[in-house]
């Protein structure tokens, strides 16, 4: 059931246009070709692939933000101890109960006064700070017991010594949890980047994707473009998802504590 849409949408895009009408309709491409692909790359004069490129670039920076910030938040909260910590991690799960459209206006206003609309930075700093994203990691790094850190302050290690060669390698499992969670949510955002950006040059392919479908019928819809361009988007989230399921496995072994 999972794999029958993105089989469906493959096979459509390499369908001729007469195929892709054909009645009745069959199962496979009789004659299978990518010019449904060339003719996507090269629509509105490579907006696709300009667009295809930005959300790549932007989503990937989003993700290593993210779990460089959600890390050390984790860390912070999991393992040192002052005064309010509980309090402040609650205010910060509090958060997370505001829906994300309430802010879009307050958001709007703000970027607009610092000139950050219609920039990267805006579509890649902002969120970054991700409170589910440190709840997930400081709910891993619970379980790192305290004495192998504590063995590394003995031996003289700082505090950014014992994370990023001890508490990060353990915590590799979780790391690639989430940045498949949050490559997967940067990469299929819509409703913000269509406010904050109005250069299509800029836009992520999500926004300008949707705009191929926008005609007076259903019969002028360009429909082997759009499949085209929906086989497109899932090839950098498959990459991503094997890339780091193959991480989170190996990582259950290599960041083993031995009791």
């Amino acid at each position: 059931m999972m794999v029958f849409p993105l089989v469906f949408a493959i096979n459509n895009a390499l369908k001729p246009l007469d195929e892709l009408f054909m009645f009745p309709p069959k199962v496979f491409a009789q004659n299978p070709t990518l010019d449904n692909f060339l003719r996507l790359l090269n629509f509105n004069s490579g907006l696709i692939v300009r667009t295809f490129a930005n959300s790549i670039f932007v989503a990937s920076c989003y993700t290593a933000l993210t779990c460089l910030l959600a890390s050390m938040a984790g860390y912070a909260f999991a393992k040192f101890q002052f005064r309010g910590r509980n309090i402040l991690f609650l205010m910060l799960l509090i958060t997370m109960m505001i829906p994300a459209e309430l802010n879009i206006t307050p958001l709007y206003l703000i970027f607009s006064k610092m000139g950050w609309l219609n920039t990267y930075r805006v579509q890649i700093i902002p969120g970054a700070a991700n409170v589910f994203a440190m709840f997930l990691m400081r709910q891993y790094m619970t379980s790192i017991p305290d004495s192998l850190l504590e063995a590394s302050r003995i031996d003289g290690a700082g505090e950014w010594s014992i994370f990023s060669k001890v508490v990060l390698p353990i915590s590799s499992p979780s790391i690639g949890a989430l940045a498949i969670l949050q490559f997967l949510s940067k990469w299929n955002e819509l409703l913000y980047p269509k406010i904050m950006l109005t250069r299509q040059e800029l836009m992520p392919i999500m926004v300008i994707l949707p705009t191929l479908n926008e005609t007076d019928s259903a019969r002028s819809v360009p429909w082997e473009l759009v499949l085209s361009g929906c086989t497109l988007v899932t090839i950098p989230l498959i990459i991503v998802f094997l890339l780091f399921q193959d991480k989170f496995l190996s990582s259950v072994t290599l960041g083993a504590v031995k009791g």
